[in-house]
């Protein structure tokens, strides 16, 4: 998939991950789950604070050879185990008090495939300013999902097997 264009008002992606999706439904809302998958490799990431029910929030603060980069933050709009989860999800800068602050939405909706696995689809939209202020990000944001669903899908096999 290519990144989003001038016409495009959303990412799609789709994937079949090797995992149920309790298990899959899991890492995305458990910290030391997401702590594993949640930032692309050029990112590090710094902490993160999950409060994972409707109305919560999540923060993620990452950086780039050591320097700050800013944080991704959202709050959660649905949480439907396993099927689905909606959320607010903003880029925000290292100086959002000038307008490095973008918020999206990211659908995510699991649907349980052949032999246990689980068919992903990941819904990113609301992508108009993104696009605008930070054009950077908005062409790494197919690259950058792709790598982090690989990167969830090695945390989940990595579970013990006794774990839903």
């Amino acid at each position: 998939m290519s990144p989003p264009d001038e016409s495009e008002v959303a990412v799609r992606i789709e994937r079949t991950l090797h995992a149920s999706p309790d298990r899959v439904f899991r890492a995305f809302l458990e910290p030391e789950l997401m702590r594993q998958w949640i930032t692309p490799d050029e990112l590090d990431l710094d902490r993160i604070t999950v409060d994972a029910r409707v109305g919560g929030r999540v923060e993620v603060w990452h950086s780039q050879r050591g320097v700050s980069t800013g944080k991704f933050e959202g709050r959660y709009v649905k949480i439907d185990p396993p099927r689905e989860l909606v959320y607010h999800w903003a880029f925000v800068g290292t100086e959002p008090e000038k307008g490095e602050y973008y918020d999206t939405l990211v659908t995510v909706r699991l649907r349980a495939g052949r032999d246990g696995d689980t068919q992903v689809s990941v819904v990113h939209e609301r992508l108009a300013s993104l696009r605008r202020g930070a054009p950077h990000v908005i062409h790494r944001l197919v690259p950058g999902w792709e790598n982090c669903l690989g990167k969830l899908e090695r945390a989940i096999r990595e579970l013990p097997a006794d774990v839903p």
